[in-house]
């Protein structure tokens, strides 16, 4: 399953590192405060893996998962969100992150690599992820009316394509931006 989505997300990169550039006239998408909020989080990533490489401590971090689900459950009965929707939503941010830290953990095995300096506390950086958080949840909960429509799977994409191309994200992060995102929108297809 994992490869699956890793592959999908891949492909999701590619295509988008290869679409014609966007319109400067167009507007900006409904989904571009989220898109960032997510790839602010996503791109901590990198000193997280840095700090684990130094100290030889595993990728999976499960205590630490689970902490962040409940945190956001509660944040998203606070806004009225479906604590379900937001979890799944953030079951992706972990993995999203956990895929970065494998593809840098990769990089860094390679002869003549290095990884950079580990940071010795892990503490502001959990702190600026928890930021990210509260932010990525106010953004479903303020975008709550498009993420539930079939406009989101088209101004999500167009959104991701936005903040990966002003970050400059790599392909390893421009694929697991478009991981981080897979269940952003809520859209039911199902009929009654």
């Amino acid at each position: 399953m994992r490869a699956r989505v890793f592959l999908v997300g891949l492909i999701a990169a590619a295509t988008m590192l290869v679409a014609p550039p966007l319109s400067a006239a167009a507007p900006a998408p409904g989904l571009s405060g989220l898109t960032d909020a997510i790839a602010g989080r996503l791109a901590l990533a990198d000193t997280v893996a840095a700090t684990k490489w130094a100290s030889g401590a595993a990728i999976d971090d499960p205590a630490r998962e689970q902490i962040v689900l409940d945190t956001v459950s509660q944040l998203a009965l606070d806004r009225d969100l479906d604590p379900a929707y937001v979890r799944g939503v953030f079951r992706d941010q972990i993995e999203a992150s956990k895929t970065v830290q494998r593809g840098l953990f990769a990089q860094w095995r390679l002869p003549g690599q290095t990884a950079p300096p580990a940071t010795p506390d892990l503490g502001p950086v959990r702190a600026a992820i928890n930021e990210f958080n509260v932010a990525i949840v106010d953004e479903l909960a303020a975008t709550h009316g498009l993420v539930t429509t079939l406009r989101c799977p088209p101004e999500l994409t167009v959104a991701t394509t936005r903040t990966a191309a002003g970050i400059g994200f790599d392909p390893l992060h421009v694929a697991a931006l478009v991981q981080a995102g897979a269940s952003v929108c809520a859209v039911s297809t199902g009929s009654s």
